[in-house]
This record gives structure tokens, C-alpha cells and sequence, in this order.
């Protein structure tokens, strides 16, 4: 994907949750470039992780909906446990190197 594995996660929760989102909202809920979000965007889409729905928004513009498919939803749960794993092993090395301090005082 190209993303760190925190920011993919968060990108599909945050595409989970929202019903209406353009690529510029996600790319600012994500911290990520507009450029990012739309190769992003592009590449899950081509993946089969999101589909999307042209729509005319409110201000009568032509605007996209994505939603995640089954398999999008599988990835954000394999992603959730990776990221799992992540943050385990770095609490592990905080654990040592907190060992380590108190020892030098």
C-alpha cells in the first residue's frame, strides 16, 4: 500500500465509518498529501479492497463514495493485527531500555 501500516489502518477505518468523504477530508483524517489519498485511493480500488459510487454531492458537484468490500474489511482486521504486533514489540524495547536507564542511575 505504500502507507505505514497505522495510517493504512486508519485510512480504512476512517473510509469504514464515514458514509460521505471526499479524497482531500480523508487525506486531512489520515495526515496524508491529497496526492497520497488519491493513489491510495486508486490502488485499493484496483486491489478489489474499495469500490466506489459516483454521486452528486450537496453543492451539486460530481463527487465518489467508497465503501470497503469483504475483502477491504478482511484487510483492515489482518491490518488492526499487524498493527497489534507493532506496538507490542514496541512496548518490548521501551520495557528494555527503561531497564536500562534505571540501571545507569
Amino acid at each position: 500500500m505504500g502507507l505505514s501500516t497505522e495510517r493504512a489502518l486508519n485510512l480504512l477505518r476512517v473510509i469504514e465509518k464515514a458514509e460521505e468523504i471526499s479524497q482531500r477530508e480523508l487525506a486531512e483524517q489520515v495526515d496524508v498529501s491529497l496526492g497520497t489519498a488519491n493513489q491510495t485511493i486508486r490502488a485499493l480500488v484496483g486491489a478489489g479492497i474499495l469500490e466506489t459510487n459516483i454521486v452528486t454531492t450537496s453543492k451539486g458537484k460530481r463527487g465518489q463514495t467508497y465503501h470497503l468490500t469483504a475483502t477491504g474489511q478482511e484487510q483492515r482486521k489482518q491490518l488492526a493485527k499487524l498493527r497489534i504486533e507493532e506496538c507490542e514489540q514496541d512496548i518490548q524495547s521501551l520495557k528494555s531500555e527503561i531497564d536500562t536507564l534505571k540501571q545507569e542511575i
